[in-house]
């Protein structure tokens, strides 16, 4: 090389992948070819079928494009099968499962084009944003019809015998509701926060359930490293409850000494404790009631000084659990503040309404956590982060496959359903 030049290292590199993933293709597709067939028995009428010769087939895989042979047989009654694309998992498709994995990951994470982009770049495969879009939506709604029979099942036996898991500590429960951007067809007919009263966004309900073996030399409490999961959809309240009742008993709620179910206060979350885990502690988090205390004292108290004074004496009772004596000292201004009188009190229900779910002090001592942080996190990164990218908008259908998707993959649950291959 000549003095001062850069060794084109970068497409040296690209030339060897491409050749060695030539070479390795070759291998592959000839392997696929010669791999017998298993089943030559008429799944319609159980005859003994035909072999009508054999036929090609187009494939994409991690090594490339190639085409594959494999036998046709037909049957008097007028059935036909190819079993290996069965036995391959490749019927009705022409991307192989380790295609399909890959493509639904990177397609989970970026947008569609993004993703396949990002599939070319690093592997030398090209896949359309089209089929990547496609796979990925019939990867989440093949996990989504699992979740679906799971569901299902868990009802069916709601009450009966449990398969047995070592004892859970604490299992906590959280779950709370954020919005996706939709297209119009999805919020047509429906009230929203728009200034004509209309919707933009459709609510997607999603839930975590993590454990807490143990607490730090402070007494903190500290969360199980990979214990969390997450689940959710765009769907009714009555819908997700059984999701969440599933999760639940699938993480093991039967086996647990203490179950949490913490929340930021909102009806339908303690609604849906009541009807499925009557027995759980329920906790306000800590952090959403600051924010309405806080409300409270800028809606009540004009004077910057009075505020900040009156803020650090009632958080102090709020934190101490004495919601009582918090509530006896908002109520001094509701009187006084007659134009405001309606969201004044409204606040102090608030915190009445779910005193019991408020003893921090207590839920403190108890080693427990009092904030939704977790959730609160899970709201971002599993929805906002996809599917709240800057001019996204989502059909329900295509929301639920991703989030079915993202789910599985940020809880570590991530495999590969074989009824994806039937639309991808």
């Amino acid at each position: 090389m000549a003095a001062g030049k850069t060794v084109p290292l970068l497409e040296i590199e690209k030339g060897f992948r491409d050749a060695a993933l030539r070479g390795g293709n070759i291998l592959f597709t000839q392997f696929l070819s010669e791999m017998k067939d298993t089943a030559t028995i008429c799944p319609e009428c159980g005859a003994q079928m035909k072999n009508l010769g054999g036929r090609g087939k187009n494939i994409v895989s991690l090594l490339g494009e190639g085409e594959i042979s494999r036998n046709y047989y037909g049957c008097k009654c007028g059935h036909h099968i190819l079993p290996k694309d069965e036995l391959l998992d490749i019927a009705n498709t022409s991307f192989t499962p380790g295609v399909r994995r890959v493509v639904s990951q990177l397609a989970a994470c970026d947008s569609f084009e993004r993703s396949s982009a990002t599939l070319e770049d690093v592997c030398g495969i090209y896949v359309s944003g089209k089929d990547t879009e496609r796979i990925a939506e019939a990867m989440g709604a093949a996990i989504e019809s699992e979740k679906t029979a799971q569901i299902e099942g868990a009802f069916s036996l709601r009450g009966g015998p449990r398969p047995a898991v070592p004892p859970i500590p604490v299992m906590y429960i959280e779950y709370d509701g954020t919005g996706v951007p939709v297209m119009k067809r999805e919020v047509f007919g429906r009230k929203g926060k728009q200034e004509d009263g209309t919707a933009k966004t459709r609510e997607a309900k999603l839930g975590c359930i993590f454990t807490q073996t143990a607490t730090n030399e402070k007494g903190e409490p500290v969360r199980e490293k990979g214990s969390t999961t997450y689940f959710g959809a765009i769907e009714t309240s009555d819908s997700f409850s059984r999701r969440l009742y599933m999760e639940a008993v699938g993480s093991g709620v039967d086996f647990a000494t203490k179950v949490v179910v913490l929340g930021d206060g909102a009806k339908w979350i303690w609604n849906l404790a009541k009807d499925n885990f009557p027995d759980a502690v329920q906790i306000v988090d800590l952090y959403h009631a600051r924010e309405h205390l806080w409300e409270y004292i800028k809606t009540a108290i004009a004077d910057a000084e009075t505020q900040a004074t009156i803020k650090a004496e009632w958080l102090k009772l709020l934190d101490d659990g004495k919601i009582d004596e918090l509530t006896a000292e908002m109520n001094r201004y509701v009187d006084t503040n007659s134009d405001k009188q309606d969201d004044l009190e409204r606040e102090v229900n608030y915190f009445k309404e779910n005193a019991s779910r408020m003893k921090y002090a207590e839920f403190k001592k108890q080693g427990l956590f009092v904030g939704s942080g977790v959730i609160e996190a899970g709201c971002k990164n599993v929805i906002g982060k996809r599917l709240k990218q800057s001019g996204m908008h989502w059909s329900v259908r295509g929301a639920n496959a991703i989030i079915a998707l993202r789910c599985a993959i940020l809880s570590g649950k991530f495999k590969l359903p074989k009824t994806a291959s039937r639309s991808a």
